[in-house]
């Protein structure tokens, strides 16, 4: 690459090819940053301008890298990485003392656990700093490869999306049906799944894996999806559509069971074995990920070792 072409080379353009190299489609990679389709394949044209040479094969189903790109992505990655912690450093020095994390949660964690665990944080760490990110599975884990967050609290990704990062498993959780109170699939002891039609059914949004989970659940169980659709990952903007109409929610356990408890919202009586999924927390392998990392996750294996103990003692307790 000539000193003329390099000096044309902007982050962005690094930015947009990492992105579509984890997410190998075009479409889903203008999702996760906020573009266009076609502004993604303007940019990735304009780098492989500045590079002289083809980056992207296009299929049907996606995109292929070509071997200058799977080179010239491992470098911007470790580039865009570098960069990104050495501004945060020269931003936070006046403040070298204080613990830092930035995690990326999905909503089964967003919900509870990770409250619980920054709560006991902020108890016991007087100087301390928390940025929590969201987004799709798919999403936190470019980030946290590229060094944006340090660590990523849901379920398991797809082993696509795992190379260079190390999963810990703290439980494994099902997907649940759940309404408003007063719905009339509320108050039915057992109603049949294809109830669900006559409903809005409300599902996470398309190409996540707890979406795929959901599709093959319905699927096994001989159900199509109904016309009336909503796809979203935000727990606010669901339970306010709940509260306002019949729709019915296939959401994570974790993201609803406190909402369940507190009666806002109810368990609809569906058997949903088989939508049971790995829930953990996801670091990058081999990497440092410092003192604020390390008390969190102390934290929250704290908070899931204390409420497996507490259903043990609660099932001895019913059983004598």
């Amino acid at each position: 690459m000539s000193a003329m072409n390099f000096a044309r080379l902007k982050l962005r353009h690094l930015q947009c090819l990492v992105t579509v190299a984890q997410e190998r489609n075009l479409v889903r990679a203008g999702r996760a940053l906020s573009l266009t389709q076609p502004a993604v394949s303007k940019t990735i044209a304009e780098l492989e301008e500045i590079v002289g040479r083809q980056l992207l094969l296009r299929r049907r189903r996606g995109v292929e890298l070509t071997p200058a790109a799977e080179v010239l992505v491992r470098h911007a990655v470790s580039a865009l990485r570098g960069l990104r912690e050495g501004l945060g450093l020269a931003m936070d020095q006046p403040e070298a003392d204080q613990l830092r994390v930035a995690v990326g949660a999905l909503p089964n964690m967003a919900a509870n656990l990770l409250p619980e665990a920054v709560a006991r944080l902020v108890e016991s760490n007087p100087a301390l700093r928390v940025r929590v990110v969201s987004g799709t599975n798919a999403q936190l884990m470019t980030q946290l490869r590229q060094g944006e967050i340090d660590l990523v609290l849901g379920r398991l990704a797809q082993a696509s999306a795992m190379a260079d990062l190390a999963f810990e498993q703290l439980y494994s959780e099902p997907l649940l049906l759940v309404v408003r109170p007063g719905h009339p699939l509320a108050a039915r002891r057992k109603p049949a799944l294809d109830a669900l039609a006559a409903y809005p059914l409300v599902l996470p949004v398309s190409g996540t894996l707890i979406r795929h989970t959901a599709d093959a659940f319905l699927i096994a169980q001989g159900l199509a999806l109904p016309n009336r659709l909503v796809e979203a990952t935000d727990t606010s903007f669901v339970v306010g559509l709940l509260q306002r109409c019949d729709a019915v929610w296939f959401a994570p356990q974790g993201a609803v069971e406190g909402l369940v408890a507190q009666g806002a919202l109810k368990r609809v009586a569906i058997d949903t074995s088989g939508t049971e999924g790995p829930v953990g927390f996801t670091v990058r392998r081999g990497g440092d990920s410092g003192e604020g990392v390390r008390l969190l996750v102390e934290a929250i294996r704290g908070i899931v070792l204390a409420a497996a103990r507490g259903r043990v003692d609660a099932r001895r307790g019913n059983s004598a």
